[in-house]
């Protein structure tokens, strides 16, 4: 048995309890939280089997909060946490057993870092879209892609959440944002276009949209006060989908939330063609036009907010070789584009314009820090 070395251990809410500390594997995302005596373990495993040792059980699966809930996956404010349970030093090892924290050997720790085989599988880690929709299938029973919905959008779909980062950071740049991009007149292809929430924004410009997406529930929705705009649901999987659309009749190709997954798929699928992606943008785009993306940021999407509210910390725990998270590197990303004659015209990472008293004061910050997501336009000037 040893100490992983994928372990850090920090003390929460020190300026009241400086006794309380969480011991965290930063790459499984377990924890618990423990007395310093704990910690002491750790460094000396060899401690006398008579001492005692507090412990609290604070791990939970905080992305079933919400798709920008703290995904840090402990309870915070220690104060919180109850009254601890006092254990010997054999029901504490196998504690820390349990959350990967003690490993009998690194090689077969490091085997379960593997996607998982079957919403069932909880063998092997699998990635973040794995673990989010095992639990939402096996423990909270319920449709992932309408718990989706709920997250991002308010009741009915029609109108984006003021009340969490989507709102704060990602609908109040679009806002900005789309108003200098799109003019009145121009024709626009919103590509995973999920409900049409955004393709609306744009249809509200004086754009003539078409939105396209897999989801018949989303298509569904999107129709609702369409108000003119064109919805189809079209399996973006498939390399010819768009093939009977007409060539260069496009202004504006828009994205949201989606190309990601033509890099990591969800749930084990093999990733659609990326390339036949941008052959058909490039195709579609008029000389003049523009592919715009806005996804989750290639760096700290879904990295855990550590540390004080007022100042937080993150870990960086991937990036090029990505196991836990589901955005490609920025590099990855545009390759695809930039190899057919795309050039990145501009690149903004989003924060938090304003204050806003019903977002968590905490994810405000973090995203004041680091951005979750980052917006790409690209311009065609090779036809080779």
């Amino acid at each position: 048995m040893q100490i992983c070395p994928d372990v850090i251990s920090f003390p929460e809410s020190p300026e009241c309890y400086p006794d309380r500390w969480v011991i965290m594997n930063v790459f499984t995302r377990d924890c618990i939280g423990a007395g310093p005596e704990a910690i002491q373990l750790l460094g000396n495993p060899q401690l006398a089997e008579e001492k005692q040792f507090r412990v609290w059980d604070i791990w939970h699966f905080s992305h079933a909060d919400g798709l920008l809930a703290d995904p840090s996956r402990f309870r915070r404010q220690a104060g919180l946490w109850g009254e601890p349970k006092i254990i010997k030093k054999s029901d504490l090892v196998q504690i820390l057993i349990e959350k990967s924290i003690f490993i009998d050997d690194l090689k077969s720790y490091r085997e379960r870092f593997k996607r998982k085989k079957s919403i069932l599988d909880k063998s092997n880690f699998g990635n973040y879209h794995e673990q989010l929709g095992q639990y939402l299938l096996t423990v909270a029973r319920c449709d992932p892609a309408l718990w989706w919905v709920s997250q991002k959008f308010k009741e009915g779909a029609q109108e984006i959440r003021s009340d969490n980062l989507y709102g704060a950071v990602q609908h109040a740049f679009l806002a900005e944002w789309l108003p200098k991009k799109i003019r009145s007149g121009q024709t626009v292809l919103d590509l995973g276009c999920g409900p049409g929430v955004i393709s609306k924004m744009m249809a509200n410009l004086g754009a003539k949209v078409l939105g396209i997406d897999p989801n018949a529930e989303f298509i569904a929705l999107a129709l609702k006060d369409a108000r003119g705009i064109h919805f189809q649901q079209r399996n973006l999987d498939c390399p010819d989908i768009l093939a009977d659309l007409p060539d260069h009749s496009y202004d504006i190709i828009f994205m949201s939330d989606a190309l990601l997954f033509y890099f990591v798929p969800y749930q084990g699928k093999i990733p659609a063609d990326i390339q036949a992606l941008v052959r058909q943008v490039k195709r579609l785009l008029k000389p003049t036009g523009s592919f715009l993306s806005l996804e989750p940021h290639p760096v700290f999407y879904l990295l855990p907010w550590l540390g004080g509210s007022e100042k937080p910390f993150t870990i960086i725990t991937e990036y090029l070789f990505s196991q836990w998270r589901i955005n490609p590197p920025l590099s990855i990303l545009v390759k695809p584009f930039l190899q057919k004659g795309f050039v990145i015209t501009e690149l903004d990472e989003l924060k938090p314009q304003k204050e806003n008293s019903s977002v968590d004061p905490r994810a405000l910050n973090f995203a004041k820090t680091f951005p979750l997501w980052l917006s790409l336009e690209m311009k065609v000037i090779s036809n080779d």
